[in-house]
């Protein structure tokens, strides 16, 4: 368990280290935005643009939350492609754990890294916020009656909702992980099988085709296992909840196909996938 603590450490620190870095630059990127629509520049002279009633601190609160929908995405699909390297790594793997406990941690230590991104970019947000909030009148103002308006239409069903969404897009999240992995792991297994005198580009083809037949097969089998078997035995309209129903009955399935997922690149990665070291 010492092992294992120190190393989900030690690739935290490295998952992090560029999402400080990436920050950095969203925050100056939504300042440089809100500098370029607050002020204008007409002969060489920099004045208040007359058309832009707003202040500078909301516009920067404002682009960087714009700008914060397409970074999250970005880290979201990068931050799996780059564990992945760490799967491949000799030195890596050369920890003093299993293949499958080292797959975990590689796994955990992305998600938090991702959690902790998005916790960056909430806390850089409300900073923003708040320093318009006691700068900017009509910010005051819209947040009162933000603050009336939630306070009125509160319903505990609402609250039901977004936490069954908050637990669904974890699950998510894992998803996306356990299939990449699933895919590379799969396809480098089946590819161990080819005989050594084939000729490179016959083998990147071979590996394209792969990986598009695990694709069709493993949505084959998650269509099969979802609609025809799940759905069978546990039917959404028979939770009787007031909120949307099919939300729990997505949870589950969700769940059920991360816990095949997983159990299948801890098998995979512990019997069939050699690292390598790239020079």
């Amino acid at each position: 368990m010492a092992e294992f603590n120190r190393l989900f450490n030690r690739l935290f620190k490295i998952k992090t280290k560029k999402l400080h870095i990436l920050l950095f630059f969203q925050v100056i990127a939504a300042l440089a935005c809100a500098f370029f629509t607050y002020y204008e520049v007409i002969n060489w002279h920099i004045r208040k643009n007359p058309q832009n009633n707003v202040g500078i601190l909301p516009e920067w609160a404002l682009y960087f939350v714009f700008l914060a929908f397409f970074v999250i995405f970005f880290v979201y699909f990068i931050t799996p492609l780059q564990s992945e390297k760490f799967n491949r790594s000799q030195t890596w793997r050369l920890a003093a754990i299993s293949d499958g406990q080292f797959y975990l941690v590689n796994v955990l230590s992305t998600f938090v890294s991702f959690i902790y991104f998005i916790v960056l970019e909430f806390v850089t947000v409300m900073i923003l916020l708040f320093s318009s909030y006691l700068t900017d009148k009509p910010v005051v103002y819209f947040f009162r009656d933000l603050l009336k308006s939630i306070l009125r239409n509160l319903d505990i069903n609402v609250f039901w909702i977004i936490l069954g969404t908050i637990v669904l897009a974890i699950l998510s999240c894992f998803f996306l992980y356990f299939v990449i992995s699933f895919f590379n792991f799969a396809s480098r297994a089946i590819l161990d099988f080819v005989p050594a005198n084939i000729n490179g580009a016959v083998v990147k083809v071979l590996h394209i085709v792969i990986i598009f037949g695990l694709i069709w097969f493993f949505f084959k089998i998650q269509n099969i296992f979802v609609y025809q078997v799940l759905l069978s035995v546990i039917h959404p309209t028979n939770y009787g909840l007031n909120f949307s129903s099919s939300l729990p009955f997505a949870i589950l399935a969700n769940a059920i196909s991360d816990l095949i997922l997983l159990s299948s690149n801890i098998f995979l990665i512990n019997h069939f996938y050699e690292a390598t070291e790239h020079k």
